[in-house]
């Protein structure tokens, strides 16, 4: 098991701002993707792919936002950059980021892509709040009865006294 900060977006190699960030200077400001994948440190001739495969994924994927998707009333993967627009509009209304210049943006996105992802448990099909059981799994603890007895360091044989 493994603890990731707020700010690292689970079996993904950039971090979740990022993937955001990339996101909305592509289907937003329209930039182009080679612009975006040389902003980030990315050095290589050609198209950056993660765009396209980000913007598909947003909000379908678990490990993309995909806990949001239904809320939000996305089912299906953005095929286009408009589909793509709308996602991602709908992923930073539910932020609460608005759209009043880019700079603005730009910077509250740090700050609201951690908010997104902080307090979840991931796996590679879901997302749940850490607060909560896993959907579906019963504890299978049985109530009420007596907690089982655990070793101490003074005694490995017997628990504490009862």
């Amino acid at each position: 098991m493994s603890r990731l900060p707020d700010w690292l977006h689970p079996w993904r190699w950039y971090a979740a701002r990022v993937i955001i960030e990339g996101l909305y200077r592509h289907l937003i400001l329209r930039e182009p993707a080679r612009a975006i994948s040389l902003r980030f440190g990315r050095i290589g001739s050609g198209e950056w792919r993660s765009l396209r495969r980000w913007r598909a994924q947003l909000l379908c994927s678990p490990t993309l936002w995909g806990w949001l998707g239904s809320r939000l009333g996305i089912t299906e993967p953005a095929e286009d950059r408009k589909q793509g627009q709308r996602h991602l509009s709908r992923l930073l209304g539910e932020m609460r980021i608005a759209y009043e210049s880019a700079a603005t943006v730009v910077d509250e996105l740090a700050a609201a892509v951690r908010q997104s992802l902080s307090g979840l448990v991931h796996n590679r099909r879901a997302a749940w709040p850490v607060v909560q059981f896993r959907p579906g799994n019963d504890s299978g603890s049985p109530s009420g009865t007596k907690p089982m007895v655990a070793p101490t360091e003074e005694d490995p044989v017997r628990g504490p006294p009862g």
